[in-house]
């Protein structure tokens, strides 16, 4: 199974034995990340760096941050969000190019046309509360799965981010859970990438993304990267951070996922 040099992803996933293994094309090679990294990323982009990946969507990050770290040609970026310090990222590396970004609703959605060895469409996700009353988290997520319902989506599409929601909660939520936000996905013909590759169900992962008040016995499963069936079928892998090397920067672990293209 492919293994990563980076020692900031000791623990691996390891794919279903009866998945097909394809002989990765270097120069087709995509790989996206979604880390919720608590603030102060001018600190922490240069871990964040050595991760190598073309696509990153970071949660709780500056707008200056994003804007530093953005620079053309090599990169370009997108930032929503009213508080200046504190808001929702996309950096993409060149060959990959943000052609357009659009706010959505919930606020801390987007919908960004990214265009580079194939064209895709990115809804970067961070399920937030931030005044009351407001909508639960997963709540957030289904508002966005109301629009998609309205609005087809391409054949490559890509819902990433800090949901801040898992199935064990779903007795709380009636009829807008988190499982019930899964099934939509798969009406829609998506599905989380780290449950399609490591084949475990939802609200039984063996790998959490979040540390709650940092502490390693307290751990959920909260972030996600929903992929189309057409990358899907092009899914080479799904790593999660180690606790060991991110929790001290982040009380979330980066998602990490590669698709041959």
């Amino acid at each position: 199974m492919p293994r990563f040099r980076n020692r900031a992803f000791r623990k691996y996933i390891s794919p279903n034995s009866d998945r097909p293994r394809r002989r990765a094309n270097i120069s087709r090679l995509m790989k996206l990340v979604t880390w919720n990294c608590a603030m102060a990323l001018k600190k922490k982009h240069q871990k964040l760096l050595t991760l190598g990946a073309d696509i990153m969507v970071i949660q709780e990050c500056s707008r200056s941050n994003i804007q530093q770290l953005g620079h053309p040609p090599e990169w370009s970026s997108t930032w929503f969000g009213k508080n200046k310090n504190k808001g929702l990222g996309v950096l993409a590396k060149a060959p990959w190019v943000i052609r357009q970004a659009q706010a959505l609703k919930p606020r801390w959605t987007g919908k960004l046309l990214i265009d580079g060895p194939a064209s895709m469409e990115l809804f970067p996700v961070w399920a937030c509360i931030t005044r009351r009353p407001a909508k639960a988290y997963i709540e957030q997520v289904h508002s966005l799965l109301d629009m998609f319902d309205r609005t087809p989506l391409p054949p490559l599409a890509i819902v990433a981010g800090d949901f801040n929601s898992n199935s064990r909660w779903d007795s709380e939520h009636a009829t807008q859970s988190h499982s019930a936000a899964v099934e939509r996905f798969r009406k829609l013909g998506m599905a989380s990438a780290y449950h399609e590759f490591s084949g475990e169900p939802q609200g039984a992962e063996r790998h959490p993304t979040f540390w709650f008040r940092k502490n390693k016995r307290t751990v959920y499963h909260l972030d996600y990267a929903f992929l189309s069936c057409a990358l899907l079928s092009k899914l080479r892998s799904v790593v999660i951070g180690h606790s060991d090397d991110w929790l001290s920067s982040s009380d979330h672990a980066p998602v990490l996922v590669e698709i041959d293209l």
